[in-house]
């Protein structure tokens, strides 16, 4: 930098935004990191607004370093904190107690310890909270948490939520992901009546222990600004045939479901019911099981076995989508009802399940072409299915508002490119010096 501007030799030092990311955290040894980390920290100036650490390396003897790290943020103007952990051999990282006192603005947790002192009430400013595989430890008094100004919530394999009741009027999105042993209280969650995305991906939960807090009719008819849903198994389990219970009028235009059987009798009945209900919407998406019954793979798509689809109309919806397509007999009919029911569908987009051998995914492939369609701008495409492709995270990351710090990490090519930019004015600006001084030689020469 020195080079460039004398002028930038030490700004270094008063940056307010750190980010040591995992590459940076991984490429030495954790005492290596450990000593660069804490040499940054005593030799920095000014409010260190985001603060943003990759601790996986580092042995949790060495956790009181890391604490000592986060006592210096919390007198230095701390906003954004993001402490990942994802070693999984590692010891989940206890969070001080002086971090509760900083005025957040966006947390993420990996792989912590979350235990909050006595006096401890909830962050007043924190507008984004993710936490992945934290495990809260609370008594009475900090069982209650007021965020006023919450409006990203995400849990991930998280424990110790049963007593959890977060209070946040302002909240607009909701993502609960593999949460079904220790399940949030969403009682708490009906007052928000702004939330846009909700996102529940669970284990099995039994429909039996569930207070009349998780009915999911009152759930979702508190949420009249409801846009996106993405549900496991779990939660469709609430509208099957025989429950009395039918999905209430929504405003949705993407939905998204995992785990789903179209052979299931009650997966379907809830599906037909929340379709019944949604007709803004646009995106229809599936990630399949990924096992499928030996008998069930007889492409027939005359076939008169199915549900009754009666003649529901999807005026809206231009997208469909299943991950892990089989060509089952129900994913057939389904397929052909949504191509006969859907004027404005666009595309129909297959991901076969790599199980499905060649000359079975051709026979599929010809059984699609004769369906009829009710959009002449539709389209078919038909492709096979990678891991790398679309997983329900990768579905929900996709839909969620970016709560991670990784946008800052594309700032470090832009900046190389910058000083690559100035160096190469640097390098003409010498050339030219070089050919003015040449040129005044050979001048100087011919006159002699």
């Amino acid at each position: 930098m020195s080079v460039l501007s004398r002028a930038w030799r030490y700004i270094w030092s008063s940056n307010p935004r750190l980010i040591f990311a995992t590459g940076f955290c991984t490429m030495r040894l954790p005492s290596k990191t450990i000593d660069i980390i804490t040499a940054i920290l005593l030799q920095h100036h000014g409010s260190v607004k985001t603060f943003s650490v990759d601790i996986s390396p580092i042995h949790s003897s060495q956790h009181p370093v890391v604490d000592r790290w986060m006592l210096f943020l919390s007198r230095n103007g701390l906003m954004n904190l993001s402490v990942r952990n994802e070693k999984s051999v590692n010891a989940p990282y206890k969070l001080p107690s002086y971090v509760y006192n900083v005025e957040l603005e966006h947390l993420v947790l990996s792989n912590c310890i979350f235990r909050p002192p006595c006096s401890f009430r909830g962050f007043s400013k924190l507008g984004k909270l993710q936490l992945t595989r934290v495990s809260f430890e609370l008594d009475v008094a900090t069982s209650s948490l007021w965020m006023p100004s919450l409006e990203t919530l995400h849990f991930t394999k998280c424990s110790g939520l049963r007593f959890l009741n977060i209070y946040a009027p302002k909240l607009l999105y909701l993502y609960l992901v593999g949460c079904g042993n220790d399940p949030l209280n969403l009682g708490p969650f009906m007052v928000c009546s702004k939330l846009k995305t909700f996102g529940i991906l669970e284990q099995e939960v039994p429909l039996n222990t569930q207070d009349k807090t998780m009915i999911p009719t009152d759930i979702l008819h508190s949420w009249p600004n409801l846009n996106r849903l993405i549900l496991g198994k779990c939660f469709l389990k609430f509208f099957r045939s025989g429950t009395g219970v039918d999905c209430p009028p929504m405003r949705l235009n993407r939905l998204h479901l995992t785990d789903y059987d179209f052979d299931g009798e009650d997966q379907m009945f809830a599906l037909l019911s929340i379709l019944r209900n949604s007709p803004d919407l646009e995106i229809l998406s599936f990630h399949m099981l990924s096992q499928r019954k030996n008998d069930d793979m007889e492409v027939d798509e005359n076939s008169s076995q199915g549900p009754d689809y009666g003649t529901q109309q999807l005026n809206n919806l231009r997208t469909l989508q299943i991950n892990r397509f089989h060509g089952s007999r129900a994913e057939l009919l389904f397929i052909k009802f949504i191509l006969a029911s859907a004027p404005l569908l666009q595309k129909a987009i297959l991901l076969v399940e790599t199980s499905v051998c060649e000359s079975q995914s051709l026979e599929i492939s010809k059984v699609l072409m004769r369906f009829p369609r009710a959009s002449p701008k539709s389209e078919i495409i038909y492709e096979p299915w990678s891991e790398e492709q679309i997983s329900d995270s990768a579905m929900m990351s996709r839909w969620q508002e970016p709560l991670s710090d990784s946008s800052s990490c594309h700032l470090y090519p832009l900046f190389d490119l910058v000083i690559a930019l100035a160096f190469c004015r640097y390098i003409e600006a010498y050339k030219e010096l070089i050919t003015v001084v040449v040129n005044g030689v050979l001048r100087n020469s011919d006159t002699d």
